[in-house]
């Protein structure tokens, strides 16, 4: 009998490594990919042409994050803040909540001008959740 405990726990085991825990992977239609870990953000390219800019957002940290883009000619640190959070005017996008290690896309039909990509979770824009993305 104990053989066949044995056998099942080992079945049981292998099931959960072969399904779980893997990294999603990002689509190869996505323009711009956005890297977020705990406290940055790092852009595949820091410039893009106006038009529909499809982003393949990766939550690499330890902490759910959200994607906020932002319309702007301010510098990336110098959104305004209230409770712990940017204000979000020339808010073009949004995804609110994107678990850990998981990929999200989502597309935007854009302007020239100036962006910023950050995180609006409740002080991670504050800790340097943001970076620059010019369209020409």
């Amino acid at each position: 009998m104990i053989p066949l405990r044995v056998a099942a726990l080992v079945a049981v085991l292998f099931l959960l490594v072969s399904c779980g825990g893997g990294s999603e992977t990002m689509p190869a239609d996505v323009n711009v990919v956005v890297e977020m870990k705990d406290y940055s953000i790092t852009l595949s390219v820091p410039n893009v042409k106006a038009g529909t800019v499809k982003f393949g957002i990766r939550n690499s940290g330890g902490m759910e994050h959200s994607f906020e883009l932002i319309k702007t000619d301010l510098d990336i640190d110098k959104l305004p803040v209230a409770d712990a959070k940017a204000k979000e005017d020339g808010l073009v996008k949004q995804i609110k909540s994107i678990p850990v290690a998981k990929i999200a896309t989502i597309s935007a039909d854009l302007q020239p001008g100036k962006y910023v990509v950050i995180c609006n979770v409740a002080g991670h824009y504050q800790l340097g959740m943001r970076a620059a993305l010019r369209v020409d």
